[in-house]
């Protein structure tokens, strides 16, 4: 049986296992009554997850390409799927015949069919997201949007939570179809999870411009506070993205669960940067003299197209 992994597929590893079996058994080359290696052996064959291979053989018995017998194993079931598939091969078949007497490639070929797929793939609504964010704020963000644009369900999670506890992300990931995180996060969430049951896409929070040019152009040397949600938030998102060039500039980075540099903040700079999630709170905090700029975050909209993509290429 030929199956393989590779990570230049633009998709994730449940998927091209599905795929692959789907193509294999509308080719003949598995047949009705045909056992399937055993979850484990097909992980260890392909130097995959276990539970990855396990979702893949659950999803195509729900669409009853398989069967799995507790006790037994896991087989192929009697055919429906050849002749289901028989016109549609011979549609791509033709289809690929014409383009390669045009003078396109095969490659190219494919290239031009997985970029425009996604055009008439099914409309995501009834997909579910998980999103996973370093602070509550910017998760109901996010998923807020993604509802709005997309039409599909979310639940959140917080980043700090998969750390201190790796072992329930089965939980959360529990009838989902794809992970959302925030860019800066997206590494993070592949150290917890190296091989998640669900592809794992991130995406960009752009602030505004005007902002940024303002920053960019205060005098070398002026004490600039910056604050969101927590600390860690306020690392990652300011860090990593909307601060990162301010080179000359005295910056301290403070989240209202770091009192220290919190009070730090508050005595030593004249201008501060904070979310729309901790705005008031440090306006009430500063004194006349003080300058607060309230900062906001949205996504690009390139990241709604590809979660949009994704969605429907699961």
């Amino acid at each position: 049986m030929k199956l393989s992994i590779s990570k230049e597929n633009p998709f994730g590893v449940k998927e091209q296992i599905k795929r692959q079996l789907r193509v294999l058994v509308a080719s003949g080359e598995l047949v009705p009554g045909q056992s399937l290696p055993s979850a484990k052996d097909m992980a260890t064959f392909l130097n995959v997850n276990r539970n990855t291979v396990s979702q893949a053989y659950k999803e195509l018995a729900s669409e009853g390409l398989l069967e799995i017998v507790v006790g037994s194993g896991t087989y192929v079931t009697e055919g429906q799927m050849l002749e289901q598939t028989k016109e549609l091969k011979e549609v791509l078949g033709d289809s690929v015949e014409k383009a390669e007497a045009l003078g396109f490639s095969l490659e190219q070929i494919c290239d031009f069919f997985l970029t425009h797929l996604s055009q008439y793939g099914t409309n995501p609504k009834g997909r579910s997201v998980l999103v996973v964010e370093c602070n509550e704020g910017s998760i109901e963000d996010i998923s807020k949007t993604i509802q709005k644009e997309l039409g599909v369900e979310t639940a959140g999670v917080l980043i700090q939570t998969l750390e201190e506890n790796p072992a329930k992300i089965s939980h959360y990931l529990e009838g989902k179809d794809l992970i959302v995180c925030g860019f800066n996060h997206l590494e993070d969430f592949r150290r917890i999870v190296p091989e998640p049951s669900l592809e794992a896409v991130g995406v960009l929070l752009n602030t505004d411009l005007r902002i940024m040019n303002e920053m960019m152009q205060l005098p070398p040397g002026t004490h600039v506070g910056i604050t969101c949600a927590n600390q860690r938030s306020t690392e990652s998102w300011y860090k990593n993205t909307f601060l990162s060039r301010g080179t000359t500039l005295t910056k301290i980075y403070a989240g209202p669960d770091n009192p220290s540099e919190l009070q730090k903040m508050l005595e030593e700079c004249d201008l501060i940067y904070a979310s729309k999630y901790v705005y008031e709170r440090i306006r009430q905090l500063t004194g006349p003299h003080q300058r607060v700029i309230e900062v906001e975050f949205t996504i690009d909209p390139t990241s709604i197209d590809l979660i949009r993509e994704r969605l429907r290429m699961h």
